[in-house]
């Protein structure tokens, strides 16, 4: 049921990356999450907030919902 929002079930937001040579230097350097984070989008990451605003584009989701459940 959707309780008239015109959305039902669930869509999954997900935030994957891959372990470069450039993001495995910065883990065993041990350089700061946003440093790591910053350089995995750089080399193409796409964020749970990036996933989501696609989604919102895309008309799957509300600009609201996706920022409720993509705290960054």
């Amino acid at each position: 049921m959707c309780h008239q929002t015109g959305y039902t079930g669930r869509i999954g937001l997900f935030e994957v990356m891959e372990i470069s040579d450039a993001i495995r230097e910065a883990i065993t350097s041990r350089k700061d999450a946003s440093v790591i984070k910053s350089i995995a989008v750089k080399e193409g990451m796409s964020t749970m907030l990036m996933q989501g605003l696609a989604k919102v584009k895309e008309g799957v989701t509300t600009l609201e919902e996706v920022l409720r459940v993509a705290k960054e």
